[in-house]
């Protein structure tokens, strides 16, 4: 087995593990996320509606549940439509905004993150040695999504990174059956680390800033805060970690006090933003997500982070 192409027995695994976490998860949020659903709010407009509230869309998190196992199978084109054609009715309906779409999505790729980590334990992610490029292009994309909140809005923004998210789905699954558009594994070779799926770091990076977006739709300044908080502290840790980092965290081996410390004073850019007390609560608590072991810190520190923003704010 490699991390590219698991085998018939594991998939099934990642599967269960994720329809099962996907479930579960989008069911708390609906709890704790009072997001009105768009029939709710004009009740006219539509046909029907439900009682429960909007964020994520239970159906849209479900469907994608089938579509991450099988990256690089053949049945991922069905799944893929289904899904994609399962989030539109969920919107034509007036169940859900696109928001909660993208939320849905977002959720089924953390679900699968997880899954990953119980079912493929042995990913030898292979370090590069000169992780600045990786780091740049990291850092530079969240500075140019905030850009782009501040001046055109978080709905142009939304729209965009949930394009482009659907679009790189697609295009990780063409690269792991052996196309490659655009010399697309040129681009992958030195931006994304040996031993994970190819553009797996990207895609959890857009799934991440789809669930900020998608909950933070009315809070600008804790939507970019988080951002912020995640490709700033994220690029310092790396930084810090492979060039100064001493001593290993007793709970993850693979990094490092001073790549923690590191990822705490990059994230402190977000205080500029949002000088509130909630904002060093969100620090202090990213900092110890990202340090956690094996789960991808590109979606939980985001997902993290906006949903505390989303209750304490």
């Amino acid at each position: 087995m490699s991390a590219n192409h698991p085998t018939d027995s594991q998939r099934l695994k990642l599967l269960v593990i994720t329809l099962v976490l996907t479930a579960v998860i989008s069911e708390l949020l609906k709890l704790v996320v009072n997001i009105s659903r768009p029939c709710q709010i004009d009740p006219n407009m539509y046909f029907s509606c439900l009682p429960d509230n909007a964020y994520p869309s239970g159906h849209t998190s479900i469907s994608f549940s089938f579509v991450y196992p099988f990256l690089g199978h053949i049945l991922f084109p069905i799944f893929y439509v289904l899904a994609l054609l399962i989030g539109w009715s969920r919107v034509y309906e007036g169940f859900h905004s696109w928001f909660d779409i993208g939320g849905g999505i977002a959720v089924a790729g953390l679900s699968y993150s997880i899954a990953e980590s119980f079912v493929i334990r042995q990913k030898n992610v292979v370090f590069s040695d000169n992780e600045r490029p990786r780091q740049l292009v990291h850092a530079s994309v969240g500075l140019l999504l905030c850009l782009m909140i501040w001046f055109a809005g978080i709905d142009t923004t939304y729209y965009f990174v949930l394009a482009g998210t659907c679009l790189g789905i697609l295009m990780i699954h063409m690269v792991l059956i052996g196309i490659k558009p655009l010399n697309i594994d040129i681009l992958l070779d030195m931006l994304e680390r040996k031993g994970t799926i190819p553009g797996e770091g990207s895609m959890y990076y857009a799934l991440g800033i789809l669930f900020v977006l998608g909950l933070l739709r009315g809070n600008s300044a804790a939507a970019i805060s988080v951002i912020l908080i995640l490709a700033i502290g994220d690029s310092v840790s790396t930084y810090v970690g492979m060039n100064y980092g001493r001593y290993k965290l007793p709970w993850n081996k693979s990094k490092t006090l001073e790549g923690s410390i590191g990822f705490a004073v990059g994230a402190m850019c977000a205080l500029l933003v949002l000088p509130a007390s909630v904002t060093a609560i969100v620090i202090l608590l990213a900092t110890v997500v990202e340090s956690l072991p094996r789960l991808d810190d590109n979606i939980t520190v985001p997902i993290v982070s906006s949903l505390v923003y989303y209750l304490m704010a």
